[in-house]
């Protein structure tokens, strides 16, 4: 595989980043699940589809596929020079598929329960956008470590000013939570499910500075 730069991916190399680029693409179809159900609770649905539930438990089970043959890829390699890096990698995006799961059905708990009004909505409306934006920066800082290295290090960078903001709206979200009249129950199930997604933010802030490391270590 020839980069922009003219020189050649090793075919190991090339082959590990198509897997991981394919293990990021579940990592978005989960995380969509989520972002699009909190959207339509926003817009007054008052459930989530059990397809919904079962789709996203089916992309988990995939992304474990996906990450173990990536694993078995890994342990095979033989000339590979970035095999640990490479496996954060291949965890922190596990982590993004198994979180947006257990967030999705921390929000099927309390969606026929309570929608959020004012401010907090407003605020939760912004959260989601934030995420969708950052899990989109890093499939695309992945993909294009095969592609183009400098703009692989862009779009890392773009990922921890993302993850910046989200902390920043957690923490309004969070706020404006406690103090409202509701069920306990629901102000957990709901406080959880934004912490877990703000989880996910932090880990792929983490995967951004691996994707900085291979973009710079794979330039020179």
């Amino acid at each position: 595989m020839v980069l922009d730069n003219g020189r050649f991916l090793s075919s190991e190399l090339g082959n590990i980043t198509q897997m991981l680029d394919e293990h990021f693409r579940v990592a978005v179809s989960a995380n969509k699940i989520v972002i699009n159900s909190i959207t339509e609770w926003l817009e007054g649905k008052k459930s989530i589809g059990k397809e919904d539930l079962d789709k996203i438990t089916s992309l988990e089970e995939k992304g474990d596929a996906l990450k173990r043959t990536i694993l078995n890829e890994l342990a095979k390699a033989s000339t590979l020079m970035h095999r640990e890096d490479l496996l954060k990698l291949v965890f922190y995006n596990d982590k993004l598929i198994d979180g947006s799961e257990i967030a999705c059905y921390h929000l099927a708990a309390v969606v026929g329960e309570w929608t959020p009004e004012g401010e907090l909505k407003e605020s939760v409306a912004k959260f989601v956008q934030l995420m969708s934006a950052q899990v989109a920066e890093q499939r695309e800082a992945v993909r294009f470590l095969s592609i183009n290295m400098d703009e692989s290090k862009k779009r890392a960078d773009q990922i921890c000013k993302l993850e910046k903001e989200i902390d920043v709206v957690q923490r309004t979200i969070v706020s404006l939570l406690y103090p409202l009249d509701i069920p306990t129950a629901v102000t957990l199930r709901f406080r959880d499910c934004i912490n877990m997604l703000e989880d996910l933010a932090n880990f792929a802030e983490d995967a951004a500075l691996v994707i900085r490391t291979l973009s710079l270590t794979l330039n020179t």
